[in-house]
């Protein structure tokens, strides 16, 4: 056991050799550009800012969704405006379709793949072996990689064996582009197993008006999960295509996230309890006045309240006080919506 490899840097601080991580946040925060980064960094060997590519070479880029923006604008934009020569740029690969991680065959589809590009490449004799093919594989995005439910035991059983089988048949890194839970985003929405498998996870916090994102290290497996950095995205001609832009981050000191803070009392009970009942029931409903975001009833937001034992002596007519109270408390603050019977968190309430 003591002469088993200690785990080797990807790149310094970010990502380990041989290993699966997650990059995670709420919607526009910028998670797939910073993926991109990730990804062109590792193919080009350019230093990911200022910290070292260790292991350069090729990378696969699984887009489930947007493959074509992806593949036309991002991706040469980002190599444009990194001032990349045209002959260094063929080291990022786009796998040209959806992959189903929780299907063997599906899988078995890919890693087929991956011996064969590695085959084209190397010009190896036979059949081949994916292993070797690439250095990195990023699944952008978590919530189309699978055929079964996100919340669904067996799915992410299956799943999750499979990653780490692409991990070790191509031994390469593996990173899964995610959102964050509806109700909590300091974590993956889905199966808590999925949650616990990674061996690096990293969360995005953007600030889509402003063009910033902050992405920092919320866990190493094996190392230190200290990291973290603050982006501007600056918008960059397509190359080829003059009424076209992308965005690409560049490292920014200055940008931060703002720090919320946290309720305590029965007020910050109920909002955790409006968190875990959006992560077990929430919907997008179609209706005037609604957001897009998934809601939930008072109803539902009212049982998982008695669940957290909100009123401390149990009764029905204290906890009917005490739940009245604090629905009142985080509206009046902002923290909470309401219309009709439907209730829904606010951006930025933790």
């Amino acid at each position: 056991m003591v002469a088993l490899p200690k785990p080797d840097w990807l790149i310094k601080g970010l990502l380990t050799r041989g290993t699966s991580a997650l990059l995670f946040g709420k919607s526009n925060t910028f998670k797939s550009f910073l993926a991109i980064d990730i990804a062109c960094s590792v193919a080009t060997g350019h230093t990911w800012h200022g910290q070292p590519i260790l292991d350069l070479g090729p990378v696969l880029y699984i887009a489930t969704e947007g493959g074509r923006g992806v593949a036309t604008q991002r991706i040469p934009g980002w190599m444009e405006a990194h001032g990349i020569p045209p002959e260094e740029r063929n080291n990022i690969h786009l796998y040209p379709q959806e992959v189903a991680l929780d299907d063997d065959d599906a899988v078995e589809d890919l890693l087929d793949a991956c011996a064969s590009m590695r085959v084209q490449r190397d010009v190896v004799p036979g059949p081949g072996s994916p292993k070797g093919a690439f250095r990195l594989i990023v699944v952008d995005i978590f919530g189309s990689s699978m055929e079964g439910s996100e919340t669904d035991h067996e799915t992410a059983r299956a799943w999750v064996r499979n990653l780490n089988r692409i991990v070790r048949a191509v031994g390469c890194t593996v990173l899964v582009v995610a959102h964050s839970g509806w109700g909590d985003e300091k974590r993956l929405r889905g199966h808590s197993h999925f949650w616990g498998s990674f061996d690096t996870r990293l969360k995005a916090e953007g600030d889509m008006k402003a063009l910033t994102t902050v992405l920092t290290v919320d866990r190493h497996k094996d190392s230190d999960s200290q990291g973290r950095w603050g982006f501007r995205l600056q918008t960059v001609p397509v190359p080829g295509h003059e009424d076209q832009t992308t965005l690409v981050p560049l490292l920014s000191n200055d940008v931060k996230i703002a720090q919320h803070q946290r309720l305590g009392g029965q007020a910050g009970t109920a909002l955790q309890a409006l968190s875990e009942a959006l992560e077990h029931h929430g919907q997008a409903i179609t209706k005037p006045g609604l957001p897009s975001d998934p809601v939930v009833t008072i109803e539902q937001w009212r049982e998982h309240c008695r669940h957290r034992r909100l009123a401390a002596n149990g009764k029905p007519e204290a906890f009917k006080k005490a739940f009245d109270r604090a629905k009142k408390g985080l509206i009046e603050k902002g923290l909470v919506q309401q219309l009709d019977d439907y209730v829904w968190k606010v951006d930025g309430s933790t």
